[in-house]
This record gives C-alpha cells, sequence and structure tokens, in this order.
C-alpha cells in the first residue's frame, strides 16, 4: 500500500515537472518575456555611436576616393584638397543619401532591441527571460540594467576609438558626434546612484548567480558583436553609395585643372 501511495506521489510530481517545462518552454510565452526583456532596455548610447560610425565611414570613403581621382588627374594637394571648393562641392555629391541611410538604419533603436532580442531568446529560456524583465522593472534592477546598456556601449566605443574606426575631431560629423557627448554625459550623471547596489537584495542576486550572471556576459560579448555586424553592414553600403557616384567627382576635377 506505502508502494502504491509513493508510485501515485512521484507520478504527481513527474506529471507536475512536466506541465511546468512544458509552460517554461512554451514558445508564446517566451516571445512575449524575451520582448519585454529586449524592449526595457534603453538602446540610445548605442544609436548614437553607430550613427557617428557610420558618418565617419561614409566620410573616410568619400575623401580616399576624391584623393585617389584628384592624383590621377594629375592634380597636387595644394590644390586639391578639402578645403578647396570644388572638392567640397564633389563631397556632397557623393555623400548624398548618407544621411537619410543612418536614419534609416542606425538612429533608430529598433535595430539594436530586435538583436538583443534574438541573443536573449538563444540564452535564455522563458522563466529566465520573465525573471530578468520583471527584474529590471524594480529600481534596483533598472539601475542594473542602465550599467549593463553603458558596459555594451562603453566597449563599443572603445573598440572602434582604438582601432581608428572612430574618431573626435572630424570634419563633416560634428552633429553626430555632439549628440553623442550629450547622451553621454546624460548617462555618466546617473552613475553616482548606481555605485552602490548593496542595498537591493535582488541587485546583489542578480549580479552573482544565473539566469543574471550569463546574460550579463552574453551581453557584453555577443551583444557588442551584433552591434558590429549591423553597424558594418551599414557602413558597407554606404561606401557601395559613394563608389557607385564615383563618375560625378570629374566636372568638379575639370574646373580645378582649367583654373590651374
Amino acid at each position: 500500500m506505502k508502494l502504491l501511495r509513493l508510485a501515485a506521489f512521484l507520478a504527481v510530481l513527474a506529471t507536475t515537472s512536466l506541465m511546468a517545462s512544458a509552460k517554461q518552454d512554451d514558445p508564446e510565452l517566451k516571445r512575449d518575456a524575451v520582448s519585454r526583456l529586449a524592449n526595457a532596455h534603453d538602446a540610445s548610447l548605442s544609436t548614437h555611436i553607430g550613427r557617428v560610425y557610420v558618418k565617419q565611414a561614409a566620410l573616410k570613403a568619400a575623401r580616399d576616393l576624391l584623393g585617389e581621382r584628384g592624383k590621377l588627374a594629375g592634380l597636387q594637394t595644394i590644390l586639391w584638397n578639402m578645403d578647396n571648393a570644388e572638392w567640397q562641392g564633389a563631397e556632397r555629391e557623393l555623400m548624398q543619401g548618407v544621411d537619410q541611410l543612418i536614419q534609416d538604419r542606425v538612429a533608430d533603436s529598433s535595430w539594436v532591441l530586435a538583436a538583443w532580442s534574438d541573443l536573449a531568446a538563444r540564452s535564455l529560456n522563458a522563466e529566465e527571460a520573465d525573471e530578468i524583465a520583471v527584474h529590471f522593472e524594480s529600481e534596483g534592477g533598472s539601475l542594473q540594467r542602465q550599467v549593463i546598456e553603458w558596459f555594451v556601449g562603453e566597449l563599443t566605443l572603445q573598440t572602434y576609438t582604438f582601432t581608428d574606426r572612430l574618431r573626435y575631431g572630424v570634419r563633416g560629423s560634428e552633429e553626430e558626434m555632439r549628440d553623442l557627448q550629450i547622451v553621454t554625459y546624460e548617462r555618466k550623471a546617473r552613475f553616482p546612484s548606481i555605485y552602490d547596489l548593496t542595498k537591493y537584495p535582488n541587485a546583489m542576486r542578480f549580479a552573482s548567480v544565473d539566469p543574471g550572471v550569463r546574460y550579463v556576459k552574453k551581453m557584453v560579448i555577443e551583444g557588442v558583436h551584433a552591434l558590429h555586424v549591423h553597424l558594418e553592414d551599414a557602413a558597407n553600403q554606404a561606401r557601395s553609395m559613394i563608389h557607385a557616384r564615383v563618375g560625378l567627382i570629374d566636372p568638379y576635377l575639370q574646373r580645378v585643372r582649367g583654373n590651374r
């Protein structure tokens, strides 16, 4: 009789476990949890870094092309350079459409959230994604979320800066750089309240065990990589647009040659 009761208890336990597992892995529940998690993030810092990078990548492509065409035309740099009005006119021709490309593919943060949503979907189950999404709604969790976004943005910025793909003082990218500096200062201003999270037990737990630890690692490594992949694709599209307009340089070169 005892064996029968034990068997019945184990059967109920197994059924409950299976039901919980099925609920945990339910696709609809997971989509909802991942969506709430991704949409909790503020991608402003990442998008502003992207705006600067793609604009500067396009400017570099245009100026490299202008320099090459001027050299082929036999023009010395004293005549054909960025201060020359004809160079500037040709550069404007080459850069047509770049700002719109940046607006469409970079300035709108939906691409960042989509990338991070995919990362969460691959890294977490429904229960874990829900746990983090709920955590980010709390006071301590909100502060912790901002720290994650800062680390991802800061690592992205350092990577582009140290590899000379993003530079300060590039003529033509002043607006994008100013906007990046503003959003960076705004984020930094919040940090005095984020330094000590020990008064939030849920924040301490998030920082010490999974799924919090796993999510942070994924965001810092794969989250940054996802940003890079998208931004490089956008930059390559801008470069292709510029090279496709190379024929527009010739009239400007001819006028400089005629004025020598």
